[in-house]
């Protein structure tokens, strides 16, 4: 009897950790790198530009004036559905508005609007810089 309720324990204190690990997913932009603060604080941009790679995280590069620029935070996939806009392929075109932000010495594109030939999905809160898709998917919808 003993073994079994140390064998639930352990198996209970493995399954709140794993929770506990998933708890922080999505405040960052996936590379480990951790949650952006104050974002608005940051420099805006607009570029438009032709979709290089998307990851399946919420990141894409795009090729604008011959240079590439990397694109954090464009939001999962379940958000884009919802928004009824097909997430951006390779050789999109798109329209990418947000902020430039400093984060431990290295610049980061923020994505607060994307458009593409569907209509623009808007990612991020405009007063606070929040993603929309926060909460998770039944928020979004």
């Amino acid at each position: 009897m003993k073994k079994l309720i140390s064998l639930v324990a352990v198996c209970a204190i493995v399954l709140m950790g794993m929770g506990m690990s998933y708890a922080d997913k999505g405040k960052g932009p996936g590379d480990g790198t951790g949650p952006f603060h104050d974002i608005l604080a940051g420099v805006f941009f607009e570029e438009d530009g032709v979709v290089v790679t998307i990851g399946m995280g919420d990141g894409m590069v795009i090729a604008v004036d011959g240079q590439n620029i990397t694109i954090y935070g464009i939001g999962p996939y379940w958000y884009w559905n919802s928004q009824g806009v097909d997430r951006p392929m390779v050789g999109d075109q798109v329209e990418v508005s947000g902020y430039i932000v400093n984060y431990n010495g290295v610049n980061r594109y923020i994505a607060m609007s994307v458009t593409v030939d569907e209509g623009t999905v808007q990612l991020r809160d405009p007063e606070t810089g929040a993603p929309l898709w926060k909460g998770g998917k039944a928020k979004g919808k």
